[in-house]
This record gives structure tokens, C-alpha cells and sequence, in this order.
């Protein structure tokens, strides 16, 4: 397994527009109790819960990133302070930090108000608009290190056709056909995002190697022949349908043969199997979800596929990439 490192300065960067996480971590923990329940010594989930008088599912994320952020350990199932939750986050500690930590909590709408009042015209809301956002900060990550890492440690040799299921601009079948000459791709995603596809792929000057198919992968096969299908960050832990998108997956792939069978790619945001870190999946966790390695790799093997991998990770930018193969 390769590890990579992030280019500083857009690690960098990416820290400061996603700080905000960490923040809200800390100040509903805070909220919460959680370090002062625990200053009398270790508690389960279940325990703390309980304490605190909050739903356990809900909980245990918080849980994970607060021992990702260091301000918690973690013991097989139980958690406990760490020295820095313990010396100022404990109410009635004499470095007590919480009250200060609560009242910043609080004056975030100041933030949001004063966004408001910059503008001299107010910049209308348009869905749209966030759409794309999402969708070229897509092909922004990838140009930012997430392509290079795919194009490193993803052997492509001697593969024809991949099928890159929500491929959003397209950004890594493009980075993989310009590596691998014999290879075609087709990025399938919805309307609205296919036609911001169409411009990264024309932008790049590869419409000949990369097409595009309009789709829905809750209703919609994901075509046949494929002896490569790449599922990039859409797997997002247990909410995500990930038994469905790898069936059809498995279902669209060539079977092995002599050359062996259809190349499965997988790129997420990976926890570690203790649940204990890193920390951009636990925050990632929270906002929408995300599978420890372990689990991810048996979802994998139950949809069919063998020799299920964790090929590469980059703790920076908090991707993993893993592949699989179709017997």
C-alpha cells in the first residue's frame, strides 16, 4: 500500500475553508458535557449517551472525531479524556475552557450576518450555482493532487472501456485516458451534471477517449462490457446504497478469464478500523457518512468482487483508493 503526501500549500487552503467542521465539533461537545461526564474516568457510547441525553447513532460520530481531534482516547469501546480534554474542558477544572468555547459557538450568526451586509447588491441564491460549485470543486480536488495520486497507483495496462459511475466533471477518466492510450471511458451521472462534463472533457480536448451517458444510478444499469468501473466518493458509509451501486457495478463488468476479470476502483474517505481517525473522514462521517476500511472491504466482497485492497491513502486530503476484481 502506497501512502502520498498533499501539496502543502493546497492542504493548507483546503484546513482553512474547512475549519469550520472542527469548530462545530468542539463547541456541541462542549454543549453536550461530553468531557465533564467523562472526568470521573472511561464510559461506552451508551453511557455517555445516556449522560448527556443524546441519540447514541448521532453521538458516536462526534465521538469519533473528537478522538481524531485529539481532545478524546479511545480503548476498545470505551473513551475517555484526553490531557488536553481533561485540563480545560472539564467544568470546574481551574483552566476551565468551556464557557469562552460556548460564547464563541454563539456569536457564529454575527459571521452570517455580516456576509449578508457585505454586498452592495445582495447576491441572489441560485441552486444552480452551488451545483456547479460542487461539481468543478470536483475536478479542482482532483487537479489538486487526488488525480495524480489515481493515475500513480491505478494499473490501467491493457484495460479498454471504463465506466465512471457518478463521475461528476470527468476529471480522473480524463487523467486515466491521457495515461493509458488504448483506453476509452464514459462518465455517467445526471443531466444537470453531464453537461458540466461535457465542458471539462472539451476543455481538455478529449471528447474523442471520454463520453458521456446521462443517468441515475437508482434506476439506471450501468451499461455492460466495463472491464474497469470506477466509483469515486460515492460510497459514503451505510446510507449510501453501496450494496446496490456495486451490484450493478459487479453486474456491468467483464468476468474473469485469462487476462483476469473487470478492475473495480474505488476512491473514499476511509476511517481506520478502530474508528479512531483520520481525521478528515470522521469529520466527513458527520456531514454525510463514511466506512472504516474494514467494513468497506467486506461491503465490497459481499457484492461478489475478490482480492479487495486498500492500494493507496493520502492522510492530508483524506482520500484512500482500493481495488477489487470481478472473478
Amino acid at each position: 500500500m502506497k501512502t502520498y503526501h498533499g501539496d502543502s500549500e493546497i492542504t493548507r487552503l483546503h484546513d482553512l475553508g474547512w475549519a469550520y467542521r472542527e469548530a462545530m465539533v468542539l463547541g456541541l461537545t462542549n454543549k453536550m458535557g461530553i468531557f465533564t461526564a467523562l472526568a470521573g474516568g472511561e464510559m461506552t457510547l451508551e453511557q455517555l449517551s445516556q449522560s448527556c441525553g443524546t441519540k447514541t447513532e448521532a453521538t458516536e460520530k462526534l465521538l469519533i472525531a473528537c478522538v481524531a481531534m485529539e481532545l478524546l482516547k479511545k480503548s476498545e469501546d470505551k473513551y475517555r479524556n484526553s490531557e488536553i480534554g481533561q485540563k480545560y474542558l472539564v467544568r470546574g477544572g481551574e483552566l476551565f475552557q468551556g464557557d469562552i468555547i460556548a460564547h464563541s459557538d454563539s456569536v457564529r450568526k454575527l459571521w452570517d450576518e455580516f456576509e449578508k451586509g457585505i454586498f452592495v447588491e445582495p447576491k441572489p441564491e441560485d441552486p444552480s450555482v452551488e451545483h456547479r460549485n460542487f461539481i468543478i470543486g470536483m475536478d479542482n480536488l482532483a487537479a489538486g493532487g487526488r488525480g495524480r495520486i489515481f493515475a500513480d497507483c491505478i494499473d490501467l495496462s491493457g484495460r479498454k472501456k471504463l465506466m465512471d459511475v457518478g463521475g461528476g466533471p470527468g476529471s480522473y477518466s480524463i487523467a486515466a485516458c491521457k495515461r493509458y492510450p488504448e483506453l476509452t471511458a464514459t462518465v455517467f451521472d445526471l443531466p444537470e451534471t453531464i453537461a458540466i462534463a461535457r465542458e471539462v472533457i472539451a476543455r481538455e480536448g478529449m471528447a474523442d477517449r471520454v463520453s458521456v451517458t446521462e443517468g441515475n444510478w437508482d434506476t439506471d444499469s450501468f451499461g455492460e462490457g466495463n472491464d474497469v468501473v470506477l466509483l469515486s466518493n460515492i460510497l459514503h458509509g451505510p446510507i449510501s446504497n453501496s450494496d446496490m451501486k456495486l451490484g450493478k457495478a459487479y453486474d456491468s463488468m467483464t468476468a474473469g478469464g485469462a487476462e483476469g476479470g473487470g478492475l473495480l476502483v474505488v476512491q473514499e474517505f476511509l476511517m481506520n478500523d478502530e474508528k479512531t481517525g483520520p481525521l478528515i473522514p470522521a469529520l466527513f462521517n458527520i456531514m454525510v457518512g463514511a466506512w472504516s476500511q474494514a467494513e468497506l472491504l467486506d461491503v465490497i466482497g459481499k457484492a461478489g468482487f475478490k482480492d479487495a485492497r486498500l492500494v493507496s491513502s493520502c492522510e492530508e486530503i483524506g482520500c484512500a483508493w482500493i481495488t477489487a476484481v470481478k472473478p
